[in-house]
């Protein structure tokens, strides 16, 4: 009978090198300077991808797709999303009166036409939320709503 050998994300097994061949003939087909975004590869041993710009992921395949998901989005934060602002940020919220601040979130839009891209920022105060959008200028996204609980005294 003859022994299988174990599925791994060892470069030397044939999944692996599968995955990574895939991978360089899908960056040569669709390598577009500028455009960004997630593509999904095959792969035996686990879950493999690329970046449509043509970043390779440090490793040939993963175990979870959460790893692979990992790889991208700090490829996308490291070498394609502009760095945070916070002094831009905080001005902003400040003119716009949304209490004390409790925190940010970055703004992505995947689209056909455009891939992934930066589309600002949500700054989150404890009366209201903004949105800072890439030109550093805000727009006011709307104020919280109180919870209108019902208590009884027994």
């Amino acid at each position: 009978m003859t022994r299988i050998t174990e599925l791994g994300l060892d470069d030397r097994l044939p999944g692996a090198q599968y995955a990574r061949e895939t991978k360089k003939q899908m960056i040569v087909g669709s390598n577009e300077t500028g455009r960004h975004g997630f593509e999904r590869l095959p792969s035996y041993e686990g879950y493999a991808g690329m970046c449509a710009c043509g970043f390779e992921t440090p490793e040939p395949s993963y175990d979870s797709m959460s790893r692979l998901a990992k790889a991208i989005g700090d490829h996308l934060e490291r070498d394609v999303f502009p760095p945070v602002d916070e002094a831009v940020l905080i001005k902003e919220a400040k003119s716009f009166r949304i209490g004390k601040l409790i925190g940010y979130h970055r703004l992505i839009e995947t689209t056909e036409e455009h891939g992934t891209r930066h589309m600002g920022w949500l700054v989150a105060g404890v009366e209201g939320t903004i949105r800072v959008l890439p030109d550093g200028y805000g727009r006011f996204q709307g104020r919280w709503s109180a919870f209108a609980t019902e208590q009884r005294e027994g």
